[in-house]
């Protein structure tokens, strides 16, 4: 899937133009990140957007997000790492099994 096809299920969540780069066996789990995303409170939605979505050096599901910093409390950073680290958890078990 590209970013412009997430765009058009996910709206403003994420860019047109986002570089997504990872296994077809992963998108599930970028899905299920993409709807929590958009499910967050809009006094966090509001300040952050999703520009890529890749496969690290390390092997491991990465969204890049970017957040205009000085709006964002800790608290909504807190829920961002939440919903990125759900994602983590589920491709983990998959990964190895990607080539």
């Amino acid at each position: 899937m590209t970013g412009e096809e997430l765009n058009q299920i996910y709206g403003s969540m994420i860019m047109p133009n986002a570089r997504v780069d990872v296994p077809e066996e992963w998108m599930p789990a970028v899905h299920e990140a993409m709807r929590s995303f958009v499910d967050l409170p809009s006094e966090v939605r509001m300040f952050v957007i999703v520009i890529g979505i890749v496969r690290d050096a390390e092997g491991d599901v990465t969204f890049e997000v970017a957040s205009a910093d000085g709006y964002l409390t800790e608290a909504g950073f807190r829920r961002i790492r939440e919903i990125t680290d759900r994602a983590h958890l589920a491709v983990s078990g998959i990964k190895g099994t990607v080539h």
